[in-house]
């Protein structure tokens, strides 16, 4: 998909200055710490659809994987993603207490290159992040840019709504229920999170919900419920990650909740399960040429367009892009400014090295190399995103790498969250820790009179 920049030529015409919230909630200040954009960025409404699409059927060949490759064995396809003991056994119990219960909720990461958007990670579940559209709100309220927006047509999706659409619909809420809806961290990460979840907490109840934040080891199971301090709890939001299962007291931490589940005294949005197609290693068995008699054509064209070559950090061989083959290792020593090792199922940029850093010396890279092999690791090409201008605080527009976070729920679309950096800065992995900043992102009405301005024919 290509795309050309006259709505952002047009807006960058009208705005030679920094465009921030006018306002920000507590929960937008909570969530990007202040750390915002210079600007929006702009996508047509040939681009949401189109990217809608190929993500919607790279998720269903995300999600059948388990089956293609083995047999519907859940366990099997765990210990594939690199999962341990305690990890696969909560994953097993909790799809066999909720079968089926694959989300439409995702956010998959994507940068742009000359040849259109191509993805690095497309996150599952109900541990994707997103302002909400917070940002977009306080945007807005700048009078001058309320008026660009009416001029071009531009929307933006309310992604909390859609959020809480999503819950409601997967947990089978019916749309006037009060559901008592618990926002679940690990005990670990509670303090650290807690302002995030009773800021997020917060804006469900103006949607609805009775919510509360909490962590795992604060759960009771008696009397056929599962019990937050004197309130039965109807609906766990899982805030917790896969990688928090590796614990000792684990097993203990879980039990309440998966005994309670497994029972069917209380639901959970999303399952344990949805964490493995999220994982690093699922886009590798899809990027994997052995597999491609597997796929239907619509959904090789899709991973053939957005997907760059991935392979897990493998003794075997390797077919690399151009069906040549050879050991993993010879080809990435060969090519490591054009590759990324990242470990298969942290998030955050945790682990993660770029074959091109400086500081990563070729010894290092090739000692690196080895001791991933066989291990929780995959390989990505490189991808070179092409920078979008932004506004520079002391004039004129200075070029920017932007990380197109489009996010995914069950009613298609359901909003932007972009993470930026200079193009000529030091930052290799675009994450918060790291300094970037977080972003808004508007597209043109469907059927409206700029909706081909940006998109390709």
């Amino acid at each position: 998909m290509s795309r050309n920049h006259a709505l952002t030529e047009r807006y960058l015409e009208k705005f030679r200055r920094v465009l921030r919230p006018v306002h920000d909630t507590e929960f937008i200040r909570v969530f990007t710490r202040g750390q915002y954009a210079l600007r929006p960025v702009f996508l047509s409404a040939e681009e949401i659809h189109q990217l809608t699409r190929d993500l919607e059927v790279l998720r269903g060949a995300l999600y059948r994987l388990p089956h293609l490759l083995f047999d519907g064995d859940i366990a099997a396809f765990a210990r594939a993603n690199g999962m341990e003991k305690a990890q696969i056994r909560a994953v097993e119990r909790s799809s066999a207490a909720v079968p089926n219960s694959l989300t439409g909720m995702g956010r998959a990461d994507l940068f742009l290159d000359r040849s259109g958007f191509r993805v690095m990670e497309f996150n599952m579940g109900s541990t994707i992040g997103f302002d909400g559209g917070d940002v977009c709100r306080g945007v807005l309220a700048d009078p001058e840019f309320s008026r660009f927006a009416a001029e071009e047509e531009l929307q933006y999706v309310d992604t909390v709504a859609e959020q809480i659409r999503t819950m409601r619909h997967e947990t089978g809420c019916a749309p006037d229920d009060r559901p008592v809806v618990a926002l679940t961290e690990w005990p670990s990460n509670f303090e650290e999170m807690e302002g995030y979840l009773s800021a997020l907490v917060r804006v469900w109840r103006e949607h609805g919900l009775e919510a509360y934040p909490c962590h795992l080891g604060q759960f009771e199971r008696r009397d056929g419920k599962l019990w937050l301090g004197d309130r039965p709890v109807d609906v766990v939001y899982r805030q917790f990650m896969m990688e928090d299962l590796l614990d000792d007291d684990t097993d203990a931490l879980l039990e309440p909740l998966l005994g309670a589940l497994e029972a069917g005294e209380v639901r959970m949005f999303t399952s344990l399960e949805s964490e493995l197609y999220g994982s690093k290693a699922s886009l590798a068995m899809l990027s994997d040429r052995a597999h491609r008699h597997l796929f239907s054509d619509e959904e090789l064209d899709v991973i053939d367009r957005l997907l760059p070559w991935t392979s897990s950090v493998t003794s075997r061989r390797v077919t690399a892009e151009d069906g040549t083959e050879s050991s993993l290792l010879d080809y990435a020593v060969a090519r490591q400014h054009e590759l990324i090792l990242k470990p298969t199922l942290l998030h955050g940029g945790q682990g993660v090295v770029p074959g091109w850093s400086p500081e990563v010396t070729p010894e290092e890279w090739r000692k690196l190399l080895i001791e991933a092999l066989d291990g929780p690791y995959v390989l990505q090409r490189r991808i070179h995103p092409v920078p979008e201008l932004f506004p520079d605080p002391d004039g004129g527009t200075k070029p920017w790498i932007v990380n197109w976070g489009v996010i995914l729920m069950a009613s298609g679309y359901g909003g932007l969250l972009t993470r930026c950096a200079p193009a000529d800065g030091d930052i290799e992995v675009l994450n918060l820790d790291r300094g970037v900043l977080l972003g808004s992102g508007f597209h043109v009405a469907p059927g409206k009179r700029h909706a081909q301005s940006q998109g390709a024919p």
